[in-house]
């Protein structure tokens, strides 16, 4: 079969509308950041596609839309890519980049069309302009991110980075034979190629983009199901299997592993006196305040409610009431404020630890929670600490072990 270029013009318009159909019909789907990066990558597909719907009917149209409007809507498909891309990697976008080169390459059409008639510097400034933007996306797409750099992400950078390679590769052999033509040359085979190899190009992406839109969706269940949703922390399954892999290894390197349950005292005062919203505000700050007192290697968690959980790797008991102590003193100093409300909390610790015999995580928990309680009858505001601990079943209601309460 026979193509035409304006068949290949014909084919690439289908495909550019098809992707756009489908990128913003999926991206209702999503309600985040995710849902405009669909939005304008659709948006740039509708640009190549009404581009390539121009040039088809070139015969039909006037020189105004296919000089200067089909030239235009190709860099203005590239920035908005550029502004999908930015989007993704939670980068702030240029404004610069985003209206500057449509509007430079509305300046060069209208001035080598209409004023100064030169088709073929028409043509390199195009081709320079596209370049430079595909450089741009290109470096937009290595830069790092929370989570590093993904491989998706690299694999787009190098393919727009060729691309831009080959077209200064283009520009570079027209400046280097010395002829130019006045007009386009509808004939030529080699514009054929580049059209198809386009078309080509721009399925590419689309599943490039695909791919690293995925990438971000798996982040964002794996944070959903992983996290707590009010305060960012470790949610109780995720503590449950991390614990279990701590226990397990310090089984097998009798290293000790401390563990510290941390309710605050009293915190249904605090939503009856304040309302709900201000205990959300008092999570959300003590949060931050346990997380001052851990170390970078230590597990936080909230394990329901007003109770949180805190994992320490390699610490035995005497450090682990260290870290009750700052953890009490830490609390009691603070001032949490909401709605110009200044509110004011104490908690208490049950401390249990244990030294590579144990690897029920259940088990460590309850010894917790019998030091918590102990700590509570205690007059709260003050930690109970268990430093042995032996496995015993989870529903027994007494314990045979001397649990010692200190006051911070």
């Amino acid at each position: 079969m026979n193509f035409d270029i304006e068949t290949v013009w014909f084919i690439g318009a289908l495909v550019a509308f098809g992707i756009a159909s489908l990128l913003l019909t999926v991206r209702k789907t999503y309600s985040n950041y995710l849902n405009r990066v669909l939005m304008f990558c659709g948006f740039a597909n509708i640009c190549i596609g009404i581009a390539l719907s121009i040039d088809f009917e070139h015969a039909h149209v006037g020189e105004f839309l296919f000089h200067v409007v089909a030239p235009v809507l190709f860099p203005c498909c590239l920035c908005l890519i550029y502004r999908a891309v930015a989007e993704l990697k939670r980068h702030p976008a240029s404004n610069g980049w985003l209206f500057g080169p449509p509007l430079l390459m509305f300046a060069v059409c209208v001035c080598f069309t209409f004023i100064r008639r030169n088709i073929t510097a028409e043509l390199i400034l195009f081709n320079l302009l596209n370049m430079i933007v595909m450089l741009r996306i290109a470096w937009s797409l290595t830069r790092a991110e929370e989570g590093g750099r993904l491989f998706v992400d690299m694999v787009a950078s190098c393919i727009y980075l060729l691309h831009a390679v080959l077209i200064a590769a283009v520009i570079l052999a027209h400046l280097l034979h010395g002829h130019f033509e006045t007009e386009f040359n509808y004939s030529n085979p080699r514009s054929i190629i580049n059209s198809i190899a386009a078309i080509l190009a721009d399925g590419l992406i689309f599943m490039l983009f695909t791919l690293m839109v995925s990438e971000r969706l798996n982040r964002v269940l794996t944070v959903q199901v992983m996290r707590d949703s009010l305060s960012g922390l470790y949610n109780r399954r995720a503590f449950e299997e991390i614990a279990f892999r701590e226990l397990s290894g310090a089984a097998r390197t009798d290293l000790p592993v401390s563990l510290l349950l941390i309710d605050i005292d009293h915190f249904k005062r605090v939503n009856d006196k304040y309302g709900h919203l201000a205990g959300d505000a008092v999570l959300i700050a003590a949060t931050e305040t346990l997380r001052g007192c851990l170390r970078d290697e230590d597990f936080l968690c909230r394990w329901g409610g007003d109770e949180f959980c805190a994992l320490l790797p390699r610490a035995r008991n005497e450090q682990a009431q260290n870290v009750g102590t700052r953890i009490l003193k830490a609390i009691e100093d603070s001032v949490f404020s909401f709605d110009g409300k200044l509110i004011n909390i104490t908690v208490s610790i049950g401390i249990v630890t244990e030294d590579g015999h144990v690897m029920d995580v259940s088990t460590l928990v309850h010894s917790a929670d019998e030091a918590l309680y102990l700590a509570k009858l205690a007059g709260r505001n003050r930690f109970a600490s268990a430093p042995e601990i032996r496995a015993y079943p989870v529903q027994q209601k007494e314990s045979n072990r001397q649990f010692v309460a200190d006051k911070s």
